[in-house]
């Protein structure tokens, strides 16, 4: 916008929604939005960009817009790729391009003017730069080379046409086109892209014009190009200029040579000539190409430097297939010098030969020039004859030089030689570029081709010595005279490229009396001269005396030869042998008569005395020639007129004796001098001339001669001039047919000349009809109708000649039968003019018409198709005569599916393609009605015979033409055809039967792959016409077969397997793969949408419309079409969706009307649903679409019944949905199984409760594959349990299921117990197999009496029960973890306990759990999620540990025994479903000298609906109980776990006296001498009253804690008694000491009333006495808290710390111990008490196990996490050093005793062990949960770091020391006196494992 025009406003009128622009005040103009005129179409030039939206249209460079309004500077548009989003956008961005409106107004579109082959190339490279972005990401460098050399070729083509600078020649732009098609194909193919049909021209065909069989037939076409590209090679052919096709069977190949440089050290001039060389014969194939350099290797004559180009002309198909062509390149030396010896005369001298093989130039063709070194070799002079051939077989020849040779560039050309010159103008640019042509002559000689050429080859010979002493140096001086013998000047051609000669001189070999030559000259002499000339060959001895005194001495021999002979004929091909005549004795006699040349048997010789006896000479000569002939009968005809009348007989006799390949080449002479004495002598010679006539033509049926049939129709054409010979020719033709009818041997004309006759009918046909217009010219038309009556009697003694039926010993009458129809159809064109195309019908009718069906089978096809592409045909005068004829030929081979069923599906298609073509004329309905009368049921048998056949079967291969050639029928049918059509089907049967059979067919065709892949739109043209013929065929339905729909009683006219047919062809069609648009690129879809539209929607609006017209007759097709519906419901569009989901409504209401229920309804569309989105079907949309749709219309219906069942019914479905899709949305590879599982698990309890037990015993299985795929082969076992327990021991059959096959239910239930105690037995999960074993051996015991199983079984069960005791067996971690954010609705906001692998420590879970979601983040608190995390676009994950509880029922069952501890210890972490996280915190103000006294502990239990292990290795939490234990009730808990491991010791002791002493020694000294932190002394302040004043809820408890107390004296009495008998003599003084702190323990704890103050009442308290041993009970204690639901957890009231067990401890009690473990935890509520804990910031950053200071005497899995709140505890003190120390001394003897059990990571609750608490502990377990550990981060919650916390020291020296043995216990001390060991940075000693 210009300044002057003021600001424009914009402003959206909200009614019309048309953006309005106006000036604002002020301005200039007020110009408002107009509809625009010219400005239609344009490109984008620039980019738009504009940030703010609506009504802004952002474009891009190149985009196309369709503009609709203007004003001012802006245009209102939309682009052509986003239809829907429409904008104003500024004019001067786009450049307006001319185009064509159609349907202006509102709906209109634009059509651009410019070239469709502009506009295809524009389509294709914004489709291509889609795929070749996706190459060059994929690494496919070839393929994105290629594409991107093929677009840069493809702009530039289409800036040629587009500049209009290219020649007005149409040829030359065809061929342009033709080439850019060709381009745009290969990279379409290289792409794995639809093909596009083309036309000749190059330019796609467009599928709204052409009818589905001419596409057809393209595409094939094409597809046979790129098959044939692929095999040959031709990748290069369409990089980089001319598309250059394969070698041609007839076309003209050509070489071009150009000579660069010669490199060779030759100080003398020399000669160069190249030729082709044919190594299986040993013969040169062309002339020489000669290049005379200097002695500097240059070109004598400096024009031609860098201007040596040669030409190899007129090779054929034979030379390029033979692999022994080759270029041979002879190099020789001319100069003075012969063997080292000065010669008189310069002497040409043999050098060396070069070769090249030709064939890997033209396989595959290449399309530049080639640079070559030709490398030379040389040998003995003697040898240079055969020297080619020895390097050709590797059998001689001095190797060349490095760095020498011959360089020249090769390149093929293919087309006729002026095409060639055209083509590359530069190449022949000047005179010195030559033609070389072959020494004969090529495939095609053309009438054009005159030529006369003679070549003369020196071969060898032998001369004697003579008066020499040495053999002579022989030169042979060649020269033709004349008949005075005077020399003719310039006429020997030693090579093309030099000046002719008159003398030319042989090689010299120097004394060698054998030599051989084999030099080929070309003789340039005229026939006249010829015929008197002969050619002169001297022989001399080139002498090496030189003397001035020596002058040209004579020749010592000679010899002639003469090229013609006495009757005008020339010379033979072929090699001859001449007198060698004495040069001296003939010069004395020389006036003699002429002398004899050549040495033969017919010729007398000359007198002895004028031969040289001893010499002889031999020469070799072919003559090409078109103007003289080497065979005296064909001389005698071309000259006819010089021989006496009564000699003609003979020469007519003679010359069909004349061979095929002197004949051809005289062939429009020899039929001229046929015709010509046919003209004067008809009446004596006209038979004769008939029969010369007849073999000369059939001669050309012999394939060797089939390429001169071309000469003899251009010779008919042009070069015919024989007016009178019409009428004797028909009247011979008619004779012929006459003789043939004759069958009874009563035959007067020979056979061979009938035969003949049938073979040359086509062109003596056209002989007749070219004499008769030749005639009538002359005159003026006189006697036409009379030669019309002649023809007409001809052609149908033609036809009665078909007719006639002969026996089957009888042969000539079917080949005369058989070569009228392979020649007639050629003649129809010059029949016509004279006969007219209504007459010319009747004739090829009667033909027809006369034959029988199963006759002559082969040729009658011929026929037939030369017909359908004849000028008949065209004309609907002839064509409505011949069609019926046609077409019962055609349905005869359809019908019997014999050998010329392929012939006549594609006559047939040209038939089609005919009538589409054709304008809409009179009789095209006539002959549309007929084809589908004659053959529409016959192609629709003849689809379902194909399609039942195999795809072996050859019929299989006619599939793509039959399914062309029925679309192409119904295409070209109108409604008018189709009411024909339903009358002619008279009765309801036949029209039932038909529209059955179309439906089926049509249905078929859709589910079967017909065409090719890259056929795409020949699939939607089918497309487009199946849903034309059936709108068409469903009205036929509704008219016809609907009956009565408003009443409830059926009709006879309603046929429901008709209806049900159109509806699966509906469904079928609408859901196929080729018109699911949504896949498409943008590009493609646009294609598809503007040329079909979505026919999807069609195709659904017409099976809605057609459903609603069934009535009352709806309630049928419930639930068969419940399937075919819903899957069309499942398209993606909403149109679609939209249309068809009500249809499940009312089948919902015809339910609920006949049936009263849904039952049958929900169990189909539960099948369907499991079965389409398990297939990929459906979306999250779908399930919002179906709830809404239905439920609407169940809430607004009348009937209460459909509204309650309906809502049910329509809520399950969700539901399902729901779990489908998120079964699918899962990822499937191996890092998602687990997720993968649990989706599966969902879905097998939505079906179990269901009651669909087919489908939940197929995911039962799916299940069971993915764990034993993961290894989980425990889950496994339980997933097929749940099969196995819904089978019986009876007999009834199961169907095959997975890997097990049909069987009885029996078999199938063993069969799945073996495999589940198996897998039990891998799992190591003993307990559980031990139960399936005892039920199959009740089974083998009780019913089956198989004691050879019931054997088996119990040792099985024997070798469980050994496992259970001896194999080590790792024990499971359980991890809490929460999802939330942005996951699948089955995993959203939700928490599971998690079943760790074996030996899975958290910081692995956690890494595993970030492989399965790599984009969540692990949240780095446990704090409870807000709104901000709970509804994040982002995932989150919150993981910890948690310790399993075991099941009270289960552990009941070993109370009072003495059970071993590994039978106890599988039943504490198996078989639970209840978990625990303990999480302590202070309450109140910390008492730093007794942290005991405010330490609270809040534990969260959680339980899950199944149990552990289960068909699962993660379940979700169904409940949350949350409670707090006081101060009393934590000293209790301790109390009691020391008391557990304690029993545990002692029963082990008790069990096995062999077992190391060691942790028992440690543990008693740990609990008695606790030196750290006090001990249980620790606990009395809990009785005093200052305590109990503060917290008045503890005083309850406290009976609890003295019985715990009490009973802790009681077991240490008895481990202290048992340790005296078994402690080693070494341990004996610790033993000692023991046994006094025990008496002091007892003394102050061993009765209650020994505790508390003196004003401590026990009865005040309402005791509860909990038994030690047990958890549960521990657990429910009176003053929890409970909570139930989601727990709090706050980051500033968590700490944590980690402790190590020590070795002797804990690796035999940590099973026993499992239960009393503890980790990470969250927070206790929001508000516990009145007094909130303190807010504590985080501490110090450290790592959990394996980090750097841990001791190696402690291995890392001993460490373990405790959650405590505020300040960390200083603990009482109750283990002195001595423990330590001792420790170091048992440890050995314990390794070495028992082997450890596995590592693993464990988490530890508070025990009672003597020292309940460290503050080095505190401190690592706080760094645990506050930061991200070394081995792959736990989040856990920092602490706060407060001043007044108490010093830790390090004890990691000491322990180190006493592990290794060198530190010695210190003497006991006094508890008073004893130190107090302090931790830092190190581990804690087994005193302080709480």
């Amino acid at each position: 916008r210009s300044e002057k025009r003021g600001k424009w406003r914009t402003f959206i009128c909200a009614e019309t929604s048309i953006i309005k622009h106006c000036a604002m005040p002020g301005s200039e103009e007020n110009i408002g939005w107009r509809p625009t005129k010219q400005a239609k179409y344009g490109v984008v030039i620039y980019p738009y960009m504009y940030q703010k939206p609506y009504p802004y249209l952002k474009l891009h460079f190149g985009d196309v817009v369709q503009i609709l309004e203007e004003n001012g500077g802006w245009y209102r548009g939309f682009s052509l790729h986003e239809k829907q989003n429409k904008g104003i956008f500024p004019a001067s961005h786009i450049r307006l391009k001319e185009c064509s409106v159609e349907n202006p107004g509102a709906e209109e579109s634009v059509i651009p003017k410019e070239d469709p082959m502009v506009q295809e190339i524009a389509e294709v490279l914004r489709e291509w730069s889609l795929k070749w972005k996706k190459l060059y990401a994929e690494g496919k460098r070839r393929q994105f080379q290629d594409i991107t050399q093929l677009m840069r070729e493809l702009l530039d083509k289409r800036r040629q046409i587009m500049s209009k600078s290219l020649p007005r020649d149409e040829l030359k732009l065809k061929e342009l086109k033709q080439a850019v098609g060709a381009k745009i194909d290969y990279g379409n193919r290289t792409l794995s892209m639809d093909i596009v049909p083309r036309d000749d021209c190059g330019t796609a065909i467009n599928p709204k014009i052409a009818g589905i069989m001419q596409l057809y037939k393209l595409i094939k076409s094409c597809s046979i190009t790129a098959a044939n590209d692929r095999a040959a090679g031709n990748r290069q052919s369409y990089l980089g200029g001319v598309v250059i096709p394969g070698p041609s069977k007839r076309e003209e190949h050509h070489l071009i040579i150009k000579f660069e440089a010669l490199v060779l050290p030759i100080n003398e001039p020399c000669e160069l000539f190249f030729f082709l060389y044919d190594a299986r014969v040993t013969r040169m194939l062309s002339e020489r190409y000669m290049i005379a350099l200097s002695q500097y290797c240059l070109p004598r004559n400096q024009d031609k430097i860098n201007q040596c180009y040669a030409v190899f002309t007129d090779l054929d198909s034979a030379d390029l297939n033979n692999k022994e062509l080759y270029l041979v390149c002879q190099i020789v030396r001319v100069g003075h010098d012969l063997d080292g010896k000065k010669t008189a005369t310069a002497v040409r001298k043999p050098h060396g030969v070069a070769v090249y093989p030709v064939n890997t130039l033209f396989n595959p063709p290449i399309d530049e020039e080639k640079d070559i070194q030709l490398e030379v070799y040389t040998c003995n002079p003697v040898d240079y004859c055969r020297l080619q051939d020895m390097i050709i077989k590797k059998q001689g020849g001095n190797p060349p030089d490095k760095g020498t040779g011959v360089f020249i560039s090769l390149r093929p050309l293919i087309g006729s030689l002026g095409k060639v010159k055209e083509e590359n103008p530069l190449l022949f640019r000047t005179k010195y570029t030559v033609e070389c042509h072959k020494l004969g002559f090529p495939d095609i000689i053309r009438p054009s081709d005159v030529r006369h050429d003679v070549y003369l080859t020196l071969v060898r010979g032998q001369y004697s010595r003579g008066t020499k002493r040495a053999d002579k140096n022989v030169c042979v001086d060649v020269e033709v005279v004349d008949e005075d013998g005077k020399p003719i000047e310039n006429c020997i051609v030693a090579g093309i490229g030099e000046d002719p000669v008159t003398v030319y001189s042989s090689l010299v070999i120097y004394h060698f009396a054998n030599p051989c030559f084999n030099e080929t000259v070309k003789l340039s002499i005229t026939p006249e001269l010829m015929k008197k000339a002969k050619v002169k060959f001297s022989f001399y001895h080139r002498t090496t005396i030189t003397s001035s005194k020596i002058t040209k001495s004579d020749p010592f021999a000679f010899s002639q030869l003469k090229l013609m002979k006495e009757d005008d004929t020339t010379i033979e091909d072929g090699e001859h042998e001449l007198y060698v005549y004495n040069y001296k004795e003939y010069k004395k006699v020389h006036n003699l008569s002429p002398i004899p040349t050549v040495m033969d048997n017919f010729t007398p010789g000359p007198p002895q005395e004028l031969l040289s006896p001893k010499d002889n000479f031999f020469v070799r000569t072919q003559i090409s020639s078109t103007k003289l002939t080497q065979n005296a009968a064909l001389h005698a005809l071309l000259h006819w007129r010089q021989a006496k009348d009564t000699a003609i007989p003979k020469i007519l006799t003679d010359i069909i004796k004349v061979p095929g390949d002197e004949i051809v080449k005289f062939l429009a002479d020899t039929f001229n001098a046929l015709f010509a004495i046919m003209e004067e002598h008809v009446a004596s010679c006209g038979d004769s001339v008939f029969e010369a006539l007849v073999v000369m033509i059939s001669l050309l049926a012999v394939e060797k001669y089939e390429n001169f049939r071309p000469v003899l129709d251009a010779y008919c054409d042009r070069l015919f001039e024989a007016a009178s010979v019409h009428q004797h020719l028909v009247t011979k033709m008619k004779d012929v047919f006459e003789q043939v009818m004759l069958v009874d041997g009563t035959r007067k004309m020979k056979q061979d000349t009938i035969q003949k006759t049938s073979k040359a009918a086509e062109f003596l046909f056209k002989f007749i009809m070219k004499s008769r217009t030749l005639h009538e010219q002359a005159t003026r038309g006189k006697a036409n109708e009379q030669f019309k009556l002649s023809v007409i009697d001809l052609l149908h003694t033609a036809g009665a000649m078909l007719k006639v039926e002969c026996p089957e010993n009888e042969l000539i009458t079917p080949r005369v039968q058989a070569q009228t129809l392979q020649s007639f159809p050629q003649t129809i064109p010059l029949f016509l003019p004279v006969m007219g195309f209504k007459a010319m019908g009747e004739v090829v009718a009667e033909f027809l018409f006369n034959m029988k069906e199963a006759k002559l089978r082969i040729y009658k096809s011929v026929f037939v198709t030369s017909v359908i592409g004849s000028e008949l045909f065209k004309h609907s005068d002839s064509r409505v005569i011949i069609l019926p004829a046609v077409l019962k030929h055609l349905r005869y081979h359809i019908i019997q599916r014999d050998d010329q069923q392929e012939k006549s599906l594609e006559s047939l298609g040209s038939i089609l393609v005919h009538l589409h073509d054709v304008p809409q004329e009179a009789t095209v309905d006539y002959e549309v009605n007929l084809v589908v009368k004659e053959m529409l049921q016959a192609l629709l048998d003849y689809f379902n015979s194909v399609v039942r056949v195999s795809k072996t079967d050859k019929m299989a291969t006619t599939l793509g033409l039959c399914v062309s050639v029925l679309m192409a029928l119904f295409e070209l049918m109108l409604p008018k055809h189709y009411k024909e059509l339903r009358q002619s089907l008279n009765t309801a049967r036949k029209l039932e039967e038909f529209i059955e059979c179309t439906f089926s067919v049509f249905t078929e065709l859709l589910t079967l792959s017909v065409y090719a892949p890259d056929w795409s739109i020949l699939r939607l043209q089918q497309n487009l016409v199946t849903l034309r013929t059936t709108t068409q065929i469903s009205q036929i339905l509704v008219e016809d077969f609907l009956g009565s729909s408003n009443s409830e009683s059926d009709t006879v006219f309603f046929n429901p397997d008709l209806w049900e047919c159109f509806f699966h062809l509906a469904v079928t069609f609408t859901c196929q793969d080729p018109l699911q648009l949504e896949p498409m690129n943008e590009v493609r879809r646009n294609k598809v949408l503007n040329c079909y539209g979505d026919m999807r929607i069609a195709m659904n609006a017409l099976m809605v419309a057609k459903w609603k017209s069934l009535g009352l007759y709806q309630a049928r097709y419930v639930p068969s079409l419940i399937g075919p519906f819903l899957k069309v419901s499942l398209v993606p569009h909403p149109s679609i969706r939209k249309t068809t989901i009500p249809l499940f409504f009312d089948m919902m209401e015809n339910e609920m009307k006949y049936r009263h229920n849904l039952h049958q309804m929900e169990t189909e569309m539960i099948d369907k649903l499991d079965v389409f989105i398990s297939g990929g079907m459906g979306d999250a949309n779908y399930r919002y679409s179906l709830h809404h749709m239905l439920a609407d219309r169940c809430k607004n219906h009348p009937n209460p019944e459909v509204k309650r069942d309906g809502l049910v019914f329509i809520e399950t479905l969700v539901e399902l949905l729901r779990r489908l899709l998120d079964y699918r949305a899962v990822h499937q590879g191996d890092e998602y199984r687990d997720v993968h599982m649990h989706v599966m698990f969902n879905l097998l309890n939505f079906y179990k409760d269901m009651g669909r037990e087919e489908i939940y015993i197929r995911y039962i299985y799916r299940l069971a594959d993915l764990h034993k795929a993961n290894g989980n082969f425990v889950e496994a076992s339980f997933t097929l349990l749940l099969h196995a327990e819904l089978l019986q021991w009876t007999n009834q059959m199961q169907k095959q299921e997975g890997q097990y096959q049909r069987q009885t239910s029996s078999e199938r239930k063993e069969a799945l117990y073996s495999d589940i105690i198996d897998y039990f037995d891998k799992g190591k999960l003993w307990e559980c197999g031990i139960v399936q074993c005892r039920e199959v051996a009740k089974q083998h015991e009780t019913v089956t009496y198989d004691f050879a199983k019931l054997s088996a079984i119990h040792q099985t069960i024997s070798r469980f029960y050994s496992n259970i005791l001896k194999e080590i067996r790792a024990e499971p971690e359980y991890f809490r973890v929460g999802f939330y954010g942005n996951f699948p609705s089955f995993l959203k906001n939700k928490v599971f306990i998690f079943r760790g692998q074996e030996y899975e420590k958290l910081a692995d879970f956690n890494a595993r759990l970030s492989s399965q979601f790599p984009s969540a983040k692990l949240m780095k608190t446990l704090e409870t999620p807000g709104l901000d995390i709970l509804e994040s676009n982002e995932q989150y994950i919150q993981p910890c540990s948690v310790d399993p509880i075991p099941e009270k029922d289960t552990m009941s069952k070993f109370d009072g025994k003495s059970v071993a501890e590994q039978i106890t210890r599988f039943y504490h972490t198996n078989l639970v479903r209840r978990f625990l996280l303990k999480r302590p915190f202070h309450k109140g103000k910390k008492d730093k000298e007794n942290e005991y006294k405010t330490l609270h502990v809040e534990c969260i239990e959680y339980t899950i609906e199944h149990k552990f292990p289960g068909i699962l290795r993660w379940f979700e939490v169904k409940d949350t109980n949350i409670f707090v234990l006081n101060p009393v009730e934590n000293g209790t808990d301790l109390v009691t776990d020391n008391i557990t491991q304690l029993r545990v010791l002692i029963n082990r002791i008790k069990v096995d006296s062999q077992q190391s002493t060691s942790p028992l020694t440690m543990k008693l000294n740990g609990t008695l001498d606790a030196a750290v932190n006090g001990g249980v002394s620790k606990f009395e302040q809990f009785f005093s009253e200052e305590f109990l004043s503060v917290y008045p809820d503890c005083r309850q408890h406290l009976p609890s804690l003295k019985q715990c107390m009490e009973e802790l004296g009681k077991v240490l009495e008895e481990g202290v008694q048992l340790h005296s008998q078994v402690c080693p003599e070494t341990m004996r003084a610790l033993h000692n000491r023991m046994e006094d702190l025990l008496e002091d323990y007892l003394s102050n704890y061993g009765n209650q009333n020994a505790i508390g103050s003196q004003d401590y009442d026990p009865s005040a308290a309402s005791p509860v006495v909990q038994d030690p041993a047990s958890p549960e009970k521990r657990h429910l204690s009176s003053s929890r808290r409970k909570t139930t639901g989601q727990m709090s957890a706050t980051p500033e009231r968590t700490a944590t710390f980690t402790t190590h067990r020590p070795s002797s401890v804990m690796e035999d009690s940590q099973s026993e111990e499992q239960r009393l473990r503890a980790s990470t935890a969250f927070s206790p509520p929001q508000s516990h008490d009145s007094q909130e804990p303190p807010k504590l910031p985080a501490k110090k950053k450290l790592t959990t196990s394996g980090m750097p200071g841990t001791p190696p005497s402690i291995p890392p899995h001993r460490l373990a996490t405790v959650v405590l709140e505020d300040e960390p505890l200083t603990l009482p003190p109750s283990s002195p050093a001595t423990a330590l120390r001792q420790s170091s001394s048992s440890s050995a003897l314990d390794s070495e005793s028992r082997p450890p059990p596995p590592p693993r990571s464990t988490s530890v609750r508070h025990r009672m062990s003597g020292n309940f608490g460290s503050k080095e502990s505190i401190d690592k377990d706080s760094a645990a949960l506050g930061t991200t550990s070394q081995e792959g981060g736990t989040p856990v919650m920092p602490r706060k770091e407060t001043s007044d916390s108490p010093s830790v020291n390090s004890v990691k020296d000491l322990i180190s020391k006493m592990s290794s043995g060198s530190e010695t216990p210190p003497p006991p001390a006094s508890r008073r006196s004893r130190p107090t060991l302090q931790l830092k940075d190190g581990p804690p000693t087994d005193s302080s494992l709480s």
